[in-house]
């Protein structure tokens, strides 16, 4: 199952990690994944190239992790929100790969 963990302070994303393989299909036939993935990298190419310097962006074999820098920033609210809400599209449609957590900091 991937799992995405959203950290929040005051309703204000901090933190974003991504993890685990979703278990849908064979590796390299799993469109969970490739979803997932697809979104993710989008967002953290959106993040790297148009709020510079605002994110501490970190990817591995399944897993991502998108850190807030500079809170300041209304654009990277709003990109991350778009992540969340792209994600969440996801797990309505494959709720058994993939789950949302939030917590409060």
């Amino acid at each position: 199952m991937v799992k995405v963990r959203v950290k929040r302070k005051h309703s204000i994303i901090q933190d974003i990690q991504i993890q685990g393989h979703a278990g849908y299909a064979k590796s390299g036939e799993d469109l969970v994944c490739a979803g997932v993935s697809s979104i993710a990298i989008g967002m953290m190419n959106a993040l790297d190239k148009l709020v510079k310097d605002t994110c501490f962006l970190e990817m591995d074999t399944a897993y991502i992790h998108i850190s807030v820098i500079k809170q300041a920033v209304d654009e990277v609210q709003l990109l991350l929100e778009a992540l969340l809400i792209q994600l969440d599209t996801l797990q309505k449609s494959y709720q058994e790969y993939i789950k949302i957590y939030n917590e409060e900091v």
